[in-house]
């Protein structure tokens, strides 16, 4: 749990705390990009986060029930 409160603030930080699509610093999420349940060894890189408000993840094929359209690239 810590290790995943460090990666969230990290990739904040990065992303000046700030959705990297749209610019709002409303309602903020640290999103994997590669999803967490398939790239175990990528959880924690923060290469592979990125901050998006709630709107915008909602848009991504990994977000909540569009996860079960992602198809990971073995």
């Amino acid at each position: 749990f810590l290790e995943y409160k460090l990666w969230r603030e990290a990739v904040f930080a990065r992303d000046k705390r700030k959705c990297i699509r749209c610019g709002s610093n409303k309602n903020i999420q640290a999103d994997h990009i590669k999803p967490f349940a398939y790239y175990p060894e990528l959880r924690f890189a923060i290469d592979n986060g990125r901050t998006l408000c709630l709107e915008c993840h909602k848009t991504t094929d990994t977000y909540a029930n569009n996860a079960r359209k992602y198809k990971p690239l073995s």
